[in-house]
């Protein structure tokens, strides 16, 4: 085989599971296991350990190493030291275990943590605080064929690894909160989150000011993660009955949202309750429904100015309580929150939808016209404009994250007008987008930005805003490339094609310009989609 066709075999068989290689891992993108069963063992030394058990799954990396290579065992089971750092990493890879904040060198083992649920939960009080709502929604796991319940076995293991950027514990491991059918998380400002096992289905329940957004974000989670793990295995997304309820017990009976949207479509009102067969609104029973909750882009721009000028004073938050910490934006009114969960969401919708674009090039960019005279010329034809690329993981700019000096991912393209027209829709979104993002980018990685470089976007951004509104039609409609606003999942409609078009159009002169893209690098998140971030944060993916 030439070096594409081993490659394409390595590939294909990884997937398959006849073999193990994880090709965008810098630390395991050299290693290929060929006999899954002899890492498999290696594994089992750890979840057998006695030691590790009594601890709930809590174990050093000296303590691995000495499972990985005890002097008491035959030397086929013994393991090199060089092999352990590959070991630890595919472990996190499989969704096993992950490292602890607060402990240096230790990780945490899923499959042990404890298999009692602690009475109260703490982090997780009674009722919802004031200012905040709440919103509940069930993943039914069920047998694709005959749509029985079944068991997803060790699903909560695996949500507890996924989700520990989420953690109560991210900061301090003590303050964790997670057993073996359920754990409560926190998304700052998105609001926290309860998930339970209910029978063989999850239990999502979020509080925030705008729980819409933590709530599809878990739930899209959930539904992914039983889908592409349990072959044979559906998630149906189920929501529960309201008051008025025939048995006296609201959220006893579920109805599915794909079904309710459906009815809502043949201009039904009602749908009768599976448990008590009473009517329920179909308006009502929606509203715990976020992915058709969402709020629409169109709305984010009509109220770009307002948002904006609420979010003034965030940056100077933070910047007063540097550093990653749970509770940070307590502080902050339920309705800044509820703004910033609306424009996280958004951000969300908008990558989601260019999710196939990601994989040819990066889908986060801010410009600005290069000529001073570019608003005196409204019938241009062709213009240069200054264009730089961003990291899709920190949410900023490479000029900011490269420093003083560094002019990588920063070009001037000449763009013939017809172009820019058809792209302003687009642009409009993207561009509105990122200065909503701006002020929280930094929450996230611990970075800040400096003010004057800070600045600079902001007027970079404002320049390339101005640009857009020059060629848009008054009236015209932006941000509806986004899909049906019903649509229980992201659609890729005709509208949203045309749009990837134009992104693809940009790739293409940005590689004859550039083709490493500024030193961006692809990696894959957990879902396996793609994204373009700084070399600074490869190691996160």
């Amino acid at each position: 085989m030439d070096e594409e066709e081993a490659q394409l075999f390595v590939t294909l068989s990884h997937r398959l599971g006849h073999l193990i290689h994880y090709a965008h891992d810098p630390t395991l993108r050299d290693i290929v296991v060929l006999k899954p069963d002899w890492l498999a063992t290696a594994i089992s030394f750890v979840l057998d350990d006695k030691h590790t058990r009594d601890a709930h799954g809590l174990v050093s990396f000296t303590r691995l190493s000495q499972l990985w290579d005890d002097p008491t065992r035959e030397e086929e089971f013994r393991y090199p030291p060089k092999l352990h750092p590959v070991f630890l990493r595919l472990m996190e890879r499989f969704d096993l275990s992950y490292r602890v904040a607060g402990a240096e060198e230790t990780s945490l083992i899923a499959q042990l943590v404890p298999d009692v649920r602690p009475d109260p939960v703490p982090g997780w009080a009674v009722a919802a605080a004031e200012g905040d709502e709440q919103q509940i929604q069930i993943c039914r796991i069920v047998e694709a064929k005959s749509g029985q319940s079944a068991a997803a076995e060790g699903l909560f293991y695996q949500l507890i690894v996924r989700l520990h950027k989420f953690s109560m514990g991210r900061v301090n491991y003590e303050e964790s909160v997670h057993w073996q059918r359920g754990l409560v998380v926190d998304d700052d400002f998105n609001g926290r989150a309860l998930l339970e096992h209910a029978g063989n289905d999850v239990r999502i329940t979020v509080r925030a000011p705008y729980p819409e957004r933590f709530l599809a974000a878990l739930t899209y989670e959930v539904k992914w993660l039983v889908e592409s793990f349990w072959a044979g295995l559906r998630c149906d997304v189920m929501v529960p009955c309201l008051v008025p309820c025939g048995k006296g017990a609201p959220g006893t009976g579920l109805f599915e949202v794909q079904k309710l949207i459906e009815s809502k479509r043949r201009h039904r009102q009602d749908y009768p309750c599976p448990v008590c067969n009473e009517w329920q609104s179909i308006d009502s029973l929606l509203r715990n429904a976020p992915a058709v909750q969402r709020m629409p882009v169109e709305k984010l721009l009509v109220g770009f100015n307002e948002m904006k000028g609420a979010l003034s004073g965030v940056r100077e938050l933070l910047i007063r309580q540097h550093g990653e910490a749970v509770g940070r934006f307590d502080k902050m009114d339920s309705r800044t929150q509820r703004i910033l969960s609306k424009v996280d969401d958004t951000f969300s919708q908008m990558m989601q939808a260019l999710t196939d674009e990601a994989r040819e090039g990066p889908r986060l960019f801010s410009f600005q016209p290069v000529e001073s005279g570019f608003f005196d010329r409204p019938k241009w034809v062709n213009q240069k404009f200054r264009l730089t690329l961003w990291c899709e993981h920190s949410r900023l700019p490479l000029l900011a994250l490269n420093g003083k000096g560094d002019g990588r991912g920063v070009y001037e393209l000449s763009i013939p007008r017809e172009w820019f027209v058809k792209a302003a829709p687009f642009f409009k979104v993207l561009t509105s987008t990122l200065s909503l993002v701006l002020p929280v980018a930094s929450s996230a990685t611990k970075l800040l930005v400096d003010e004057a470089s800070y600045k600079g976007i902001e007027k970079e951004l404002d320049l390339g805003q101005k640009s857009i509104d020059s060629v848009i039609k008054g009236g015209e409609k932006t941000g509806s490339w986004l899909g049906r606003s019903d649509a229980p999942d992201l659609e890729r409609g005709d509208a949203i094609h045309a749009q990837g078009a134009i992104l693809r159009q940009l790739h293409v002169w940005l590689k004859e310009k550039d083709p490493g893209f500024g030193g961006l690098i692809r990696v894959r998140n957990k879902r396996q989609e793609f994204l373009w971030v700084h070399p600074q944060f490869e190691k996160e993916y």
